[in-house]
């Protein structure tokens, strides 16, 4: 995903992926069409947004989400069963992503809706990981805010569009796609997609620190709820049964 008055993101990218055996195209929605008062209205629920979130939607935060969202429907339009959703600041290795994508594409399950992570996860599952060559595996994602580089296939993007329709929650809140959208997410260690920051400035981060909170009685409720119930599960259910790691990097 690539807007195209970031075309150094586009260019430094586009010099990467011409490099692999696969099928690519840049998009991204028209800000100046979407990002209307009006389209916002239409496309984005503010109110439910600052309820479970605290606060409502930067301008970046919902440009990148409604980008997500345009992705996956361009991808649904496609006869293709699988698809590799990028955002224009990702970097990797072409090698190590070539060998990664090549086996995880012969275990993605696409009678379930999954999701592979390619990026960096704040809490996985250790136990019943999946092992391939060159000391990879895939394990269960507990928490993840990095939507950067992943694998979808067409059931989890029918859920995640549905759950997500009118935008209530951020692309990479990848909790809230798992419980609203029931979409399993997993992860490949060691990650073989990273942000390029020493070139380019995260556009979310920027916008994310600018925002202002507004902290409802209904999101300090729910979220209050759901922490202790989390809480309890993780520390009586994840830790002693499941090995429930927390990546210490992230």
């Amino acid at each position: 995903m690539n807007p195209d008055k970031y075309f150094e993101r586009r260019e430094a990218l586009t010099k990467l992926l011409e490099k692999m055996p696969f099928q690519f195209q840049f998009i991204s929605i028209n800000d100046d069409l979407e990002l209307t008062p009006e389209a916002i209205e239409k496309n984005h629920d503010s109110q439910k947004t600052i309820d479970s979130f605290g606060r409502d939607f930067s301008r970046g935060e919902l440009a990148s989400t409604l980008n997500h969202l345009l992705s996956y429907k361009k991808f649904l339009d496609s006869d293709k069963d699988v698809a590799i959703i990028m955002e224009d600041d990702a970097d990797f290795l072409i090698d190590k992503f070539i060998f990664v994508i090549e086996h995880l594409i012969k275990i993605i399950n696409n009678n379930k809706p999954q999701v592979y992570l390619l990026t960096p996860v704040i809490s996985y599952l250790n136990s019943k990981s999946k092992d391939f060559g060159k000391n990879y595996k895939v394990v269960k994602v507990i928490q993840s805010w990095d939507s950067s580089g992943y694998i979808i296939n067409r059931e989890a993007a029918k859920k995640m569009i549905n759950a997500n329709y009118k935008s209530w929650f951020i692309a990479d809140d990848w909790v809230r796609y798992k419980r609203h959208a029931k979409v399993d997410v997993f992860s490949v260690l060691p990650t073989i997609i990273k942000q390029n920051l020493n070139v380019f400035d995260s556009n979310l981060m920027a916008s994310r620190n600018k925002a202002i909170k507004n902290r409802t009685l209904k999101y300090v409720l729910s979220r209050t709820c759901y922490k202790i119930i989390s809480d309890i599960k993780k520390y009586f259910w994840l830790i002693p049964f499941k090995d429930y790691i927390r990546n210490k990097d992230v």
